[in-house]
């Protein structure tokens, strides 16, 4: 008898193919699955004994593991034969028909019942709505044709009695001599048994569109449904009623809970569904505090006011530092709140905003170390922390108010690597993350082995000073902190640390730097770059066939928000220490007045620039090694050599480069932020060199190469792309097919290169 062996996740039977074959699985497993439902087929099942009353199979069969099965030729309808072939091929295929029967059959059972379950659930919320509606005198809508809403009904629905009949027939043939029964019987039985599995999976298909029918009444892209109508009763309420009283704390939580429901189904994917989420979210959490706080807007006001009042007595209060500090901090910041023009530059006001940065500085790292021992961090401390708040008249009592606000909810999110500065000490403070490189791109530990060349610390203070997270943060203060913070506030000139009224041109709230900003906007400088933040490595695995591949990971960046209202993001460091697979520094203002996605896409920019210069060594420039920076460096050199460049590009090159104040970095940036921008559109801006270079080594992802494809001037670069693509793609197919030759798995590793291979 045949044998035959799927690697795993293998397809064996996609719905629609002929079935030429019947397969008993000797080791491993496979699943069966169609719109409605799944199913795990094992040892003794066979594939494919569901279909036999047709020439095509109604569900797809994949190997969930490593497969090895026997094979059964089979032609449609004919079963005799490998009846015939005596054995006990007759017990397991009704064995294992039996047993699919029954998992098909519940899985249907529970979807029926769900949809009768979500449908009560709705006009239940419906009537809860109506009653609401009612009981304010408020007018109740629908949502779009609910008039046609019913219970689920399917016009060819599966018989009550098909359960207790099936079961019937099982208990009795378990029973019977099948070496004096007519194998005709047999055949004819899995035969008009498939039917009814093609009934039943057919009916669940319906059940499905049902039960998603029925979700897009509960919610949908388009707003005219139950939760949109709950909403706006919500509204209404609180207007007619000019309070949020115990019937709008209900109406939330149903709303809430029609999510929930939502979400169980498979919808907290969809953009409108998380859209919706978060603006009833913000309704919840303030209607819950506000009820339950039973305080109104005046008192809020009051009691708010009276917490700002007096702010930096109580940061000093805090810090308890020496009366030296605090007394001429608290001097310096009363002089600067008289002073009119805060950011002239005659000497006396320059020296003064000195005077002010280097005790913020002092303050800002005594206030972090009495922080790590205190259990609770009053707001106001956290403001300084955060945005370099030290007094409300000097940032404004509206400003002041709203970074109270916000303080104790900053919307970061140190898990996915968006930090505000003091979230990232606290990293460093707790051995999550190591020190940044200085301003003279020295680590830590090579700032230690210089002072200890230096002769101001010795071998054992060094090793000791390696594994204390203190002096780790203090590094950071000390080095890094001053730098990142000026640069990132953009006007060196006039820069003060402290929050002031004067430095705020544009409403904080569209001025925050959140984490949902952030991963939108490098969520679409990825779509175009896909290779943005990929980094090539050597993967090596020898135990699964892997002697020495290159491969591409992913690793997106860190990015820290210095506590400053500022224009600028600054590409600090583009890996952690040697590792090539650790994460860039990216630090901006937590308040950035300047277009955030410019700014992006110009720090992504230098992360690749600065990236190819890390991986290529002293040899960046030499174009005999080519790479990026290599390739870019030769064409800004000798530009006025190119004969592939007309008068007028050599004449943009050169006006550029003053631009760039002959900085070859910086042309790079500017060309790669018109790449992003504009190029991507089919929008031209570069001359064919620069993109000929940029398509090399920042192509586009495969959604925009297939737009630009139709444009004569992307054609033969795209196709010149895709031939060395091809290539690779050829290498490493070769390679997979070699381990399945071996019976090997193929390592995620080799799985996440083909995949980047195909973006």
């Amino acid at each position: 008898m045949a044998m035959r062996e799927f690697s795993q996740g293998e397809t064996i039977y996609e719905a629609g193919q002929k079935i030429d074959a019947l397969y008993m699985i000797i080791r491993g497993t496979a699943s069966a699955s169609y719109l409605g439902g799944k199913h795990i087929l094992k040892t003794g099942d066979i594939i494919g004994i569901c279909e036999v009353n047709g020439a095509s199979a109604f569900m797809n069969y994949k190997a969930e593991e490593k497969l090895s099965v026997h094979v059964y030729p089979y032609q449609n309808g004919d079963l005799t034969s490998l009846f015939e072939t005596g054995g006990d091929v007759d017990k397991y295929f009704r064995a294992s028909f039996f047993r699919q029967f029954n998992m098909i059959l519940s899985q249907y059972k529970l979807l029926k019942n769900e949809c009768n379950g979500l449908y009560d659930y709705f006009t239940g919320s419906y009537q809860d709505y109506v009653s609401l509606c009612e009981k304010y005198s408020i007018s109740p809508g629908a949502p779009a044709n609910y008039e046609e809403l019913s219970r689920p009904a399917m016009e060819e629905d599966v018989p009550t009695w098909i359960s207790g009949y099936y079961s019937t027939l099982e208990q009795m043939m378990t029973t019977w001599d099948y070496n004096v029964t007519d194998h005709d019987f047999e055949c004819g039985f899995l035969q008009r048994a498939s039917w009814d599995i093609h009934s039943i999976v057919y009916t669940s298909k319906e059940m499905l569109k049902y039960r998603k029918d029925i979700c897009r009444y509960l919610v949908n892209e388009n707003g005219l449904d139950l939760l949109e109508l709950m909403a706006g009763l919500y509204g209404r309420m609180v207007r007619v009623t000019g309070t949020e009283g115990e019937d709008a704390v209900r109406l939330l939580r149903s709303m809430n809970d029609v999510l929930r429901q939502l979400e169980q189904r498979g919808y907290a994917e969809h953009e409108f569904f998380r859209a919706r989420k978060k603006e009833i979210s913000m309704q919840a959490e303030l209607l819950e505090k506000r009820y339950a706080q039973k305080e109104t807007a005046e008192e809020q006001e009051q009691n708010l006011t009276a917490e700002l009042s007096g702010s930096l007595e109580k940061i000093l209060a805090f810090v308890g530092c020496e009366a030296e500090l605090s007394d001429a901090f608290r001097k310096h910041i009363q002089e600067y709140k008289k002073t009119n023009n805060k950011n002239g530059t005659e000497d006396d006001i320059r020296l003064l905003r000195q005077q002010i940065t280097k005790e913020f500085n002092k303050l800002y790292t005594e206030a972090f170390l009495k922080s790590v021992n205190e259990p609770v961090i009053p707001i106001v401390v956290k403001m300084f922390f955060n945005f370099g708040y030290v007094d409300e008249e000097l940032a404004g009592m509206e400003n002041a108010t709203y970074l109270y606000r916000v303080a104790d909810h900053l919307p970061t999110a140190p898990d996915r690597g968006i930090y505000s500065f003091y979230e990232w000490l606290m990293a460093i403070y707790n051995g999550y993350k190591e020190p940044s490189r200085n301003e003279f791109d020295m680590d830590f530990t090579g700032y230690l082995q210089e002072q200890k060349r230096n002769g101001k610390i010795t071998a054992e203070e060094v090793t000791k000073l390696l594994h204390d997270n203190t002096a780790k943060v203090m590094y950071e203060l000390e080095n890094v902190f001053p730098s990142v913070n000026k640069v990132s506030f953009g006007r060196i000139s006039t820069f003060c640390p402290v929050f002031a009224e004067h430095h705020v041109i544009k409403s904080l709230d569209s001025a925050l730097v959140s984490e949902e900003k952030i991963e939108d906007i490098i969520t679409n400088i990825r779509k175009k770059d896909f290779g943005a933040y990929y980094r090539e490595t050597l993967y090596s695995n020898p135990d699964q066939g892997v002697a020495r591949e290159f491969i591409n990971v992913e690793v997106l960046p860190d990015v820290i928000l210095t506590p400053n209202v500022g224009t600028r993001g600054i590409m600090w460091q583009e890996i952690e220490g040697k590792r090539r697979t650790t994460p860039a520094r990216m630090m901006m203002s937590v308040f950035q007045l300047e277009d955030l996605a410019l700014i992006f896409i110009r720090l992504t920019a230098e992360f690749r620039w600065e990236m190819c210069k890390r991986i290529q060594g002293a040899r960046w420039n030499d174009v005999s090694e080519r790479s990026l920076t290599s390739e870019y460096f030769d064409y800004i050199q000798f530009y006025r050599k190119n004969n592939d460049l007309s008068t007028e590009a050599k004449d943009k090159i050169k006006t550029d480069l003053i631009r760039a104040k002959n900085s070859f970095k910086e042309m790079f940036v500017m060309d790669y932020t018109q790449w992003i921008l504009f190029e991507s559109n089919g929008a031209p801006r570069l001359n064919r060199v620069a993109r000929a270079i940029l398509f090399n080594y920042c192509p586009f992802a495969k959604e925009v190469r297939e737009k630009l494809k139709a444009n004569p001037m992307y054609k033969e670069i795209v196709e010149r792309y895709e031939v060395h693509t091809g290539q690779k793609k050829h290498r490493l197919d070769n390679l997979c097919q070699k381990l399945r030759t071996l019976g090997k798995p193929i390592p995620k590793e080799i799985e996440r290169e083909a995949e980047y291979l195909n973006m």
